[in-house]
């Protein structure tokens, strides 16, 4: 994804607090420097992405990020293993449609008989988020079937949004999004891939985290335990009380913006996350997440912060 310019929605309430930042041993069974030697291949190919090396990246408060973020959390809450996550789901929907909307769609889906967030009554295999016409609609284009089923369809949505109150809109189109490019800022993903995985998780999660009104505590709670396995989130949380700080973002504040990045095929998935911005001081922290597609993240660790 193409770093263009990008809409902030909180400048203010991120300035002062990166001094906050934790940088702390796993919950894995491996001391921090033992961990860093493991990963430190992995951790440079996030930033210089071979081709084998997938990387998905978000700015807070960015309108492609936040509906993307959306989109790729519902997604895997809809296509759950066990059956539709619905607490996930409604969740998502009450963190990012606003009152307004969301009491118009949930009509449109009882007219319709058919989820008014993808416009179906399956998930998608594939979806990508682009900027649209404007600053305040995002284009979502969502593939079904794929991986060699039949048939293939796709949807063209666009998604009307304010970058503070949160989606106002959603509608179908014919017209495609535009083909991406260093003037076309997309985030892809596909669903059942632990690279998407994370990144949803991650973007949904700095999302409630950063809420305009504060922390989101319900989204919060839904994406620990959608995403974790129960073992690791019962050590995540003691964790947690003993050091004071989030154990998922390793900070007591929201970073800017982040990168995921993996081969799909790996266990270990990288996130880096940047704190401050063009504010000071910034600092940069890099965690390994051990997922598996199905079962969920089993351990996060910090490798490196600086």
């Amino acid at each position: 994804m193409s770093r263009n310019t990008h809409t902030r929605r909180r400048p203010g309430r991120r300035a002062a607090v990166a001094v906050g930042l934790v940088l702390a041993v796993g919950l894995g069974v491996s001391t921090q420097g033992a961990a860093h030697a493991a990963v430190a291949a992995p951790a440079k190919a996030s930033v210089k992405a071979s081709a084998a090396v997938r990387s998905v990246s978000g700015f807070n408060g960015d309108v492609v990020t936040q509906v993307a973020d959306f989109y790729g959390a519902y997604v895997d809450a809809k296509d759950d293993v066990s059956g539709p996550d619905t607490v996930l789901a409604k969740a998502l929907r009450a963190h990012y449609l606003t009152p307004a909307f969301a009491k118009r769609l949930e009509t449109w889906e009882k007219r319709n008989k058919t989820d008014g967030v993808l416009r179906a009554q399956n998930v998608p295999a594939q979806w990508t988020v682009s900027e649209g016409g404007n600053g305040l609609e995002v284009v979502v284009t969502l593939t079904f079937g794929g991986a060699g089923e039949s048939p293939t369809r796709t949807t063209t949505l666009v998604v009307k949004l304010d970058p503070v109150d949160g989606i106002t809109d959603i509608r179908t189109t014919s017209v495609a999004a535009a083909k991406a490019s260093a003037a076309v800022r997309s985030v892809s993903g596909r669903a059942g891939d632990s690279v998407t995985q994370v990144a949803d998780f991650y973007g949904a999660y700095v999302d409630a985290k950063d809420d305009v009104s504060g922390p989101d505590t319900v989204l919060v709670k839904a994406l620990r335990a959608h995403y974790l396995t129960p073992a690791f989130a019962k050590r995540l949380e003691a964790w947690e009380e003993r050091n004071k700080v989030d154990g998922v973002l390793r900070a007591q504040n929201v970073p800017v913006d982040w990168t995921v990045s993996g081969d799909g095929e790996s266990r270990e998935i990288v996130v880096t996350h940047r704190f401050g911005g063009g504010e000071s001081p910034t600092v940069t922290t890099n965690l390994v997440v051990e997922a598996d597609s199905v079962d969920g993240v089993t351990d996060i660790r910090t490798t490196s912060a600086r």
